[in-house]
């Protein structure tokens, strides 16, 4: 298992409030296990909302975030971390694999 920081939304879903909800986000820990990943993507939403201002984290405007899908059984949960795609990809990639081309 690999250590992440992880941005977790605390925005309060109330449907009856959703155009005047404040924004609330911070950052927490999360550890994912490499073989349940199935996908890894740059998140392009939450690299623009930090650079407009909207992400209340203390993080430099050149963070980016990525995307980690994990699929556990019958269900799939999404984790959104600190840190861009190539590097997080690194980090879950197993030191004997290799890619197999052919």
């Amino acid at each position: 298992m690999i250590r992440f920081v992880e941005v977790v939304n605390r925005t309060d879903k109330n449907p009856r409030m959703e155009r005047t909800a404040k924004l609330a986000y911070e950052l927490g820990e999360v550890w994912i296990n490499e073989k349940y990943v199935v996908n890894i993507r740059e998140h392009a939403g939450y690299n623009k909302m930090l650079k407009e201002g909207k992400l209340n984290l203390d993080l430099d405007l050149g963070h980016r975030f990525t995307a980690v899908t994990l699929i556990e059984g019958n269900s799939s949960t999404v984790h959104i971390v600190v840190g861009d795609a190539a590097t997080v990809a690194k980090k879950l990639a197993p030191r004997d694999s290799r890619l197999l081309k052919g």
